[in-house]
């Protein structure tokens, strides 16, 4: 578990700011860096040795170009449909380590290691003590298993759309600083049996103030927001 303990219900920009600028860019994430929240999540996809931040595998919705992602020769010639280049995480690390906590989200298979290897390339950080400054989340909680048997120093949370087989199995074996939720399975007796093991639980995607507010009154820790310039205080 992390030894952080958030004493304010978390607002975390998606995918950078998602709705406020092009999603997982460079641009999206100097934008959010400078906003009054607690991280920044951020989705990661190995290609050619490198981590790059980048949600789809499928090309066509982010850069316009057909294909698949994992299938590029060289990835920093493809360009977002913003103009920039596909960010490197070793790039986005660089800007925001020490100023801005980051959840980086693995989207690619066998991924967890050149993660934990490049962050292990950082320089120690003093314990935040609002969001840790490093916490590595996923669906493929394989990954994230991997990384906790391996002895990870960072947090690590597992997200998931539906209700979950033997969440506390995953819990023990994870000790997981939070739980990534979907607002579309609010299970209060979920909720509640994980928030029981100390594990916050931290709700994807809100966009709507009185929602999140709904969800600060119901015990929720936290969102996931693509417009964190607006959510950023819930009170």
């Amino acid at each position: 578990m992390s030894d952080s303990s958030p004493a304010q219900f978390l607002t975390i920009g998606h995918r950078g700011a998602g709705g406020e600028k092009f999603e997982n860019s460079r641009s999206g994430f100097e934008h959010a860096i400078e906003l009054d929240i607690d991280a920044i999540e951020l989705d990661v996809r190995a290609a050619k040795g490198e981590l790059w931040v980048i949600h789809d595998d499928d090309l066509d919705r982010l850069t316009g170009e057909s294909g698949f992602f994992h299938e590029l020769e060289d990835p920093a010639s493809i360009r977002l449909k913003n103009g920039e280049a596909i960010p490197r995480l070793r790039d986005i690390l660089d800007l925001c380590w020490g100023k801005m906590p980051l959840n980086i989200e693995i989207k690619s298979l066998d991924t967890a290691v050149l993660v934990n290897n490049l962050l292990c390339e950082y320089p120690t950080l003093e314990p935040n003590p609002v969001f840790p400054w490093i916490l590595i989340s996923s669906f493929d909680h394989r990954q994230l298993l991997q990384l906790r048997l391996e002895h990870c120093p960072w947090a690590l949370a597992p997200a998931i759309s539906g209700v979950p087989m033997q969440p506390n199995t995953l819990i023990e074996q994870l000790q997981p600083y939070s739980w990534h939720i979907d607002d579309k399975y609010l299970d209060v007796e979920l909720i509640q049996n994980i928030q029981a093991h100390g594990v916050r639980v931290i709700v994807y995607t809100i966009n709507h103030i009185s929602f999140a507010r709904k969800l600060k009154a119901m015990g929720i820790d936290g969102i996931f927001t693509d417009l964190p310039s607006t959510l950023r205080h819930i009170d």
